[in-house]
């Protein structure tokens, strides 16, 4: 049942006058905040753009002064120069010359002066040097000029020592015309005195005025469009217009008073500062180029009265316009109409909301009390009720639910659903269900979840879930109203988990109704038996039989369940494919409610493998038993074979020296018995030679080789045995035999024995023969060579075959027995098989397969692993 009632309806034009209401105002302080806002950066924009006025001026004065100064220095420099030489004394040519050159040098070096002259007191040049392009030139003696007339000269060679005359800064002239193009030159001279003190003449530097103007324009690049450098007349040194400049030279009138009267009055009256008239902002400072020139240790009273006697300044001045100045409006603009328009777009959201909320309020109320009205009805219901908002809080539960937790209302009400209801391992799921509720199309209306109690166990509740809508059909919660299945669930897992741990036993598990017939059977009966359940439903279990249980204890059997026991055996059972298996059983009766058996129950196990592994140990222990002989033998043999060897090679070699010694003739009898007692000693030799090999291997000494090399070599060994007995020898060597990775000397051994054993088999056979096969085998264990030794001779019988490898076992009248049983050890420790058949129509075929590589186990290793195996 959906909750949804919806509020009264919201008219546009209602919302349009609510949102007018609230939008208007909002729009008021948002102006006035900007206003403010604008001041503030109107007056940190005017503050910032006078200091870099004024920083910009300073620096375009400092850039005058250095540049003065740099002058001064060179002035002195080459004044200096010219007394230390000598030249105002009367100088030999060759010494005038020598300081022309350097003058020279000295120009081109520097670049900026257009003429370096030294005049005598005279007004006669002496020395000058012209540069022009930037070439520096000696002007011959013939074309040197009297200078006496000239103010320079004159009022040069009229200051004192270390002092400095400084011409105006004006157009250079030639012949009494203005030099074009225009060449600004200042002009900076100082006198020079001889050894003896007196004055003898002036240094004169014509000092390029573009130069100055070029650093002066550099050095306030920033405000290089209103910058201006101004004589003390008003006329300009260097403006933005260059068509204003030099108006006192050029003969026009254009001067900086003519359209800023009142601000060149405040700028003439005074060194430095900023003001600021109708024309715009002006920054200004003064520089006194005489003063620039003044030695450091000038007293105070000397630089004034120089300043006072000048009257000569020049004016570094920065114009900005008012419209310049009123810019801050557009910047203002350009900078913050993004933030003004996101704020007027944030205004009208936010009013826009206002109105919204005031308008779905009546709404929200009317919503309210009919979900009041809806929660009163779900009390009374006798099952649990709950309602979650969007954020997964508990808005509502009725007291059935209450009753079924054991919780308290007070512990429910606004608490998170996840947090205080759903056990840890299922938070994730739920979760994501909550998040799920406003989308109606993927939210599920049916779902079990488990419930935390108060007192820490979970109840299982199936629910019915409803959403609960607004006004304007969005979901605003969910209701649930659910059903307490937890009994109900608990019986149904524990029968499913039965039968799920039936059909996932590892037993195998059979029911039979009271006549024994089946009527159930797990996945692993299938598994073990090979049988199909639709196969054995119906049956009885004697199918499985193999005939190797007798009646006895079958009747034992059902004696034994039929009176209410269990009972506990093995069968020897037959797999549907015929293969014989063991199983271990027990077998119990099922009663019903009254204690009737209606069904047997038989729960078996498959033991074949171990049985298998009691085999096994069993056939280990006897190893084991037969190892702890072998290594008695080995003590015996060594002691055998330190005892009697010395005493057999002494007899030899005696019997060998005294058959050397016999005449042929008379003691051919004597002969005999040596001969004979010379081979009964070498047979004791060989039979201890055995014992010794047998219960004393040595380790194997393993490397790559060829199995047809092997057998070659073991048939010449036996070459004398089948020479004897005149046997046909036919080998047969398959292709794409690989190399064998064991012991060469101990394989010739094995099969030269084999090959021998061959060769006396067939002494009874009117036509012995012997075939040998070696052919490439592929097993589940990996790549073999199988070889097949075959005669046609007496053949072995069939209860002697599992006994020729055990050691001292014979069939023949002479011999150890030790020589199959040493080819046994020898292929174990290759980890090779060896076996016995029948050579059809007679004789045997002994078959030795060896693996192409292998790890070879040590006796004591082997012995090693019996002991952990029993």
């Amino acid at each position: 049942m959906p909750i949804t009632h919806p509020p009264p309806p919201v008219t546009r034009l209602g919302l349009l006058k609510g949102f007018m209401a609230i939008f208007i105002p909002m729009c008021l302080v948002l102006m006035i905040i900007g206003a403010m806002h604008y001041y503030t950066f109107y007056t940190t924009e005017r503050s910032s753009i006078e200091s870099r006025e004024l920083l910009n001026v300073d620096l375009a004065k400092r850039m005058i002064e250095k540049d003065i100064a740099d002058v001064v220095s060179d002035l002195l420099f080459l004044a200096e120069h010219i007394e230390r030489r000598g030249l105002p004394e009367a100088l030999p040519w060759s010494r005038e010359q020598q300081i022309s050159e350097e003058f020279k040098i000295f120009a081109k070096n520097k670049g900026f002066y257009d003429q370096i002259r030294y005049i005598d007191n005279t007004g006669m040049e002496v020395v000058r040097i012209n540069y022009s392009n930037g070439e520096s030139r000696v002007v011959p003696e013939s074309k040197l000029q009297n200078k006496s007339s000239r103010y320079y000269f004159k009022e040069g060679l009229a200051l004192d020592r270390g002092y400095i005359y400084l011409s105006p800064f004006d157009l250079n002239m030639e012949e009494g015309e203005i030099e074009f193009p225009l060449k600004p030159v200042i002009r900076f001279g100082t006198p020079v005195f001889d050894s003896h003190g007196e004055k003898r003449g002036i240094v004169l530097l014509n000092y390029l005025g573009d130069r100055l103007i070029q650093n002066f324009t550099r050095a306030a690049a920033n405000i290089a469009d209103h910058i201006e450098l101004v004589n003390n007349d008003g006329y300009w040194l260097s403006s933005p217009r260059q068509e204003d400049e030099w108006g006192f030279m050029l003969g026009h009138e254009a001067r900086f008073q003519k359209n800023n009267a009142d601000a060149w009055r405040i700028i003439t009256e005074n060194n430095k500062g900023q003001i600021q008239t109708e024309s715009g902002l002006f920054t200004y400072t003064t520089i006194h180029p005489f003063v620039t020139t003044i030695r450091d240790t000038a007293s105070v009273q000397e630089i004034t009265e120089i300043y006072e006697g000048t009257g000569y300044y020049w004016k570094i001045v920065s114009r900005l316009s008012s419209r310049e100045l009123s810019a801050t409006l557009p910047l203002f603009i350009q900078n913050h109409s993004a933030l003004y328009f996101a704020m007027l777009l944030l205004v009208m959201g936010v009013a826009w909301l206002l109105a919204y909320s005031q308008q779905h309020h009546r709404a929200a109320m009317a919503q309210r009390d009919y979900e009041q009205r809806f929660r009163y009805t779900l009390e009374n219901i006798e099952l649990a009720a709950v309602t979650l908002n969007l954020k997964g809080e508990v808005t509502f539960c009725n007291d059935y639910f209450l009753k079924i937790t054991g919780w308290n209302k007070h512990d429910v009400i606004g608490r998170n659903w996840l947090q205080q209801f759903v056990p840890d391992e299922l938070v994730s799921e739920i979760d994501g269900i909550i998040r799920r509720m406003p989308d109606p199309d993927i939210f599920p209306l049916r779902y079990e979840s488990e419930v935390k109690c108060k007192n820490g166990e979970h109840r299982l509740i199936t629910w019915n879930n409803t959403l609960s809508f607004d006004a304007d059909n969005h979901v605003i919660g969910a209701t649930g109203i659910g059903e307490d299945i937890t009994d109900k669930r608990k019986a149904e897992t524990d029968i499913l988990k039965l039968s799920q741990a039936v059909e996932q036993s590892p037993s195998v598990v059979i029911i039979t109704n009271d006549q024994g017939l089946i009527e159930y059977v797990n996945p692993k009966f299938t598994e073990v038996s090979g049988y199909e359940p639709a196969e054995v439903l119906g049956q009885n279990p004697r199918i499985l039989k193999s005939g190797e249980t007798s009646q006895e204890e079958y009747k034992d059997l059902w004696n034994t369940v039929i009176n209410g026991r269990e009972w506990r055996g093995e069968f020897h059972n037959r797999r549907k494919n015929g293969e014989l298996y063991w199983e271990g059983a027990i077998i119990s009766g099922i009663r019903n409610s009254e204690g009737k058996i209606t069904h047997f129950l038989a729960v078996k196990e498959d033991i074949s493998e171990r049985k298998r592994l009691e085999a096994e140990v069993e056939k280990q222990h006897r190893d084991l038993a037969r190892s702890e002989v072998l290594a008695a033998m080995g003590r015996m043999a060594s002691m055998i074979a330190h005892d009697l060897r010395n005493p057999l090679s002494s007899v030899k070699m005696t019997l060998q020296i005294l058959s050397k010694q016999l005449d042929v003739n008379r003691d051919s009898e004597v002969r005999e018995l040596c001969n004979t007692s010379l081979e009964q000693i070498r047979y004791m030799e060989e039979i201890l030679s055995d014992m010794l090999t047998y219960s004393l291997p040595d380790a194997l000494k393993l490397e790559w080789l060829t199995i047809d090399k092997i057998i070659d070599m073991a048939i010449s060994l036996s070459q004398r045995r089948i020479d004897e007995n005149r046997i046909k020898l036919v080998i047969n060597y398959h292709p794409g035999l690989p190399t064998l990775y064991a012991d060469a000397t101990k394989l010739r051994q094995v099969f030269s024995n084999l090959i021998s054993n061959a060769a006396q088999s067939t002494e009874s056979s009117n036509d012995p023969m012997v075939v040998i096969d070696v052919m490439l085998e592929l097993g589940l264990e990996g790549t073999a060579i199988r070889i097949e030794i075959c005669d046609n001779g007496c053949g072995i019988d069939k209860h002697e075959r599992e006994k020729i490898f055990e050691p001292f076992f014979t069939t023949r009248a002479k011999g150890t027995g030790l020589g199959l049983a040493i080819v046994k050890r020898i292929l174990d420790q290759h980890q090779a098989n060896i076996s016995v058949t029948d050579n059809t129509p007679c004789g045997s075929c002994v078959t030795v397969v060896i693996p192409v590589r292998h790890q070879v186990i040590s006796d004591e290793s082997a012995v090693n692993i019996q002991e952990k195996v029993t």
